[in-house]
């Protein structure tokens, strides 16, 4: 049985009839330092009479960031190639959140190394952090010695250069994803709305509704607890403020993506060519301006009405007010949109379904002047497969890489459904990714890879991010609603910096 299969690296033919027996295909406990890029130092690869590399039985354990739905289909996915690879390699998975994973990485490379994973499953982001610790492998020389080649070409080179340390690469890009817009696509057409495509138009059609609301002419429907049917148009009570787009710092969404994404699409860059912060300029103040206006409206704003009330650290504020039409825009992680879809299948069933909800990417939604190239851009996060330094059996360091590979190259249109873009060229170009309806249907709003932002390696992600955030917290917060923006960024920005000269 000969597997014969489209690769990034060129892989050859495995044939079961020439599977010889291995002895010593298990990983060790301890941190290896055989990763020379000498070829002739192969450890345990054993080779058939063709050249390929024999595999019997190789179990590999991975430990993932993907949960839920994400995690559902992922696993689909590694049920195949389980299939294809039966008798020599087989994977068993571990889901995590992304807010528990971290703290079981290292708690385990740290106190109990011979229960860590063979393969990481995360955010490429923090590639730079674990190499700085000694937990990753370089997978080029291990693809040398497995007669592998990694075709960087066909990588977005973002992707690529944001898992690349000194000229190294320590993980595998599977996707880059971010939050998206849903809209009630149903409302707008109904009030004669049209449909935002900037910032500068976004602020005018919620303000439209808002004083549409404000005379009680506002047609809005959905799931509502006032006995009227989820499908029956009814005008929005003018006595209660119409808040059209709600947001929250304690959103995912907003935290980990949009206050990013407003700073990037008003000029402003999250490190320099050293990995250092760099974020405290104008172009974050500007974007920080753009979400406290949100909330809390003056009168040099783009908006005179706010868009949103203040959460604070509330959680998922949109999906609700959404769902029952007393808003128009939400965000949304895109690897739930196929449930929002099934949702409005269901509640709007005789009367379009999910027909009445649209996406779009967050491109251009935060910046003051769309005109610009930085306007369009996103910040993204890309998940990336990495081989951990406890695994000392070469040979079960190349069958973790011809996993990683087959998932990248595999996963395709499913993954891309849960929402998360290939980090292939040749998987977003091919017809089976573009002729597929889900594409049609939403995935091509969007965006293109390129839009994507991917903070490139840095040793210090942690602290940048943590301080970032800790602005963007305060920005949004009714605490701080009278210190200037620039007072918040630069304090955090200092003290940034000057843990990083403390600490690292």
């Amino acid at each position: 049985m000969n597997f014969k299969k489209r690769s990034l690296f060129k892989l050859l033919s495995v044939s079961l009839l020439s599977v010889l027996l291995l002895t010593g295909c298990g990983g060790g406990g301890g941190t290896t330092s055989s990763d020379s890029s000498d070829i002739n130092d192969i450890g345990d690869l054993v080779f058939d009479d063709n050249g390929n590399v024999v595999f019997e039985n190789v179990e590999i354990t991975m430990w993932s960031v993907t949960t839920g739905d994400d995690a559902n289909t992922q696993d689909e996915i590694i049920n195949e190639f389980n299939e294809l690879y039966e008798g020599m390699i087989h994977v068993s998975v571990n889901h995590t959140s992304r807010y528990d994973l971290e703290t079981l990485l290292t708690s385990t490379m740290e106190f109990d190394k011979e229960n860590a994973p063979d393969v990481f499953f995360s955010h490429g982001s923090r590639v730079n952090e674990y190499v700085e610790r000694g937990w990753l492998l370089p997978i080029e020389p291990i693809m040398e010695k497995g007669g592998l080649i990694l075709d960087k070409d066909d990588f977005v080179e973002s992707l690529l250069s944001s898992t690349t340390v000194d000229g190294k690469v320590y993980g595998l890009p599977q996707d880059v994803h971010s939050a998206v817009v849903v809209i009630r696509k149903d409302i707008l057409e109904k009030n004669n709305l049209p449909m935002p495509t900037n910032y500068q138009e976004l602020v005018s059609v919620s303000e439209q509704a808002i004083e549409l609301a404000k005379k009680g002419e506002l047609w809005i429907r959905g799931e509502n607890s006032f006995g009227v049917s989820a499908t029956e148009w009814r005008t929005h009570n003018r006595n209660e403020t119409y808040y059209p787009f709600p947001i929250a710092f304690g959103d995912m969404w907003v935290h980990e993506f949009v206050g990013y994404t407003a700073a990037i699409q008003n000029g402003a860059s999250i490190i320099d060519e050293d990995g250092m912060p760099s974020w405290n300029t104008q172009g974050t103040i500007d974007g920080f301006q753009v979400l406290k206006d949100w909330m809390f409206p003056t009168e040099t704003s783009t908006n005179n009405e706010p868009l949103s009330k203040s959460y604070g650290s509330d959680y998922d504020v949109g999906n609700e007010p959404f769902r029952n039409g007393s808003a128009i825009f939400k965000l949304l992680g895109p690897w739930e949109y196929m449930s929002n879809l099934t949702q409005f299948d269901r509640e709007l069933a005789n009367d379009g379904g999910s027909s009445n909800i649209t996406t779009l990417s967050l491109s251009k939604f935060f910046a003051n002047d769309p005109s610009k190239d930085y306007a369009s851009k996103v910040k993204g996060e890309g998940h990336a497969f990495m081989v951990m330094s406890t695994v000392e059996s070469m040979t079960k360091r190349v069958a973790a890489l011809v996993f990683a590979d087959y998932m990248v190259n595999n996963a395709g249109i499913r993954w891309a459904k849960r929402g998360h873009l290939p980090s292939l060229k040749s998987v977003q170009n091919s017809s089976a990714f573009k002729n597929d309806p889900a594409y049609d249907e939403y995935i091509k709003y969007w965006g293109t890879i390129d839009d994507y932002v991917v903070i490139q390696p840095t040793p210090y992600y942690s602290y940048i991010d943590s301080y970032f955030k800790g602005a963007l917290q305060k920005v949004m917060s009714n605490t701080y609603q009278n210190t200037p923006i620039k007072d918040i960024v630069k304090e955090e920005f200092e003290d940034c910096l000057a843990y990083i000269e403390l600490y690292s």
